[in-house]
């Protein structure tokens, strides 16, 4: 799952539009207070000024001819005074250059979170331009515990991740339960059996949010008929009972264009940003040859998001 697209173009002042997702070009987003937050490793003395805020990345191995511990990171958010914020401005490629001047130096040590804990360490070997959007190159050091098709968060806080890694594959009694669950889901929105029977499981991924001991089930769904109608899920179910209930219910339904890019959304990984014991979980959203990130948080008993940016748009 989340495979991301890193794109190597020039600097491009074009920009499509992301199905399915509305991207600001430049906004900051209230969060609840956060945590004393690190300020990142002795490494970052080599930048031209040190780090004043919490950065959190996505970081996912590279999956060409790229030595084994190859792997680009991607910026997703700045956490500043109890905000969640842009790394930087779009199109800015001064803004962009004074970040990546500041959080991505060759040298600087980032500590790799994977299901809300620490696993390794990546360490940036330098930055790269995309269509709007830079992405960091890294060393990464995971010590086995990220499989090779998925992504972590990177940060460089000391503060964030302190917890146990808590996320597994599902077992045979949760996978079976959950597919109940999806199919009704699925059926509740008008799908057919022939409908049914496409539904295609992206992802599906056990992890304790909460650190109560019991795990939540994210996964990804995606169902196609021959006409190209498209029919994604996104759902997050906590433990009732002999079963799951669902939390979070993300639901599209679309015709996929000429072009064929699809608006689904995957999971991508869970850290507690803001230290009140929920932790935030960071998806990955697909689009008009672009995809971008959002960040839930679960508020009232309901998830809904509360951060948004894009990752690249080409």
């Amino acid at each position: 799952m989340n495979q991301l697209r890193f794109h190597k173009y020039k600097w491009s002042q074009s920009r499509a539009h992301l199905a399915g997702l509305v991207f600001a070009s430049a906004f900051s987003l209230l969060c609840a207070p956060l945590a004393g937050m690190g300020s990142g490793h002795a490494a970052a003395q080599k930048s031209t000024s040190t780090p004043s805020a919490a950065l959190v990345g996505v970081i996912s191995r590279d999956r060409d001819d790229s030595p084994e511990d190859g792997a680009h990171m991607d910026a997703v958010v700045l956490v500043e005074h109890g905000k969640l914020r842009q790394p930087y401005k779009e199109y800015d490629g001064a803004a962009m250059d004074k970040f990546a001047n500041k959080y991505l130096v060759a040298g600087m040590d980032y500590r790799v979170t994977f299901g809300g804990g620490e696993v390794g360490n990546a360490t940036m070997k330098g930055f790269e331009s995309g269509c709007n959007n830079i992405h960091a190159t890294a060393t990464l050091k995971d010590n086995g515990k990220i499989p090779p098709h998925l992504s972590a968060l990177a940060t460089n806080s000391e503060s964030l991740g302190q917890r146990p890694s808590l996320r597994r594959a599902p077992t045979d009694a949760e996978r079976a339960a959950i597919t109940l669950l999806v199919a009704q889901i699925y059926r509740s929105r008008g799908a057919t059996r022939a409908l049914l029977r496409t539904v295609v499981t992206t992802n599906l991924t056990a992890t304790d949010l909460n650190g109560d001991g019991k795990f939540e089930l994210i996964g990804s769904y995606t169902a196609e008929t021959r006409t190209k109608a498209r029919r994604d899920l996104l759902l997050i179910a906590e433990p009732d009972g002999a079963g799951f209930k669902p939390t979070l219910i993300n639901y599209q339904s679309y015709k996929l264009p000429p072009e064929g890019f699809d608006s689904a959304i995957n999971f991508v990984d869970q850290l507690d940003l803001d230290g009140d014991g929920i932790a935030e979980v960071f998806v990955l959203q697909h689009g008009f040859d672009a995809y971008g990130y959002s960040i839930y948080k679960k508020r009232g008993g309901h998830w809904r998001v509360v951060y948004t940016v894009t990752g690249d748009a080409c």
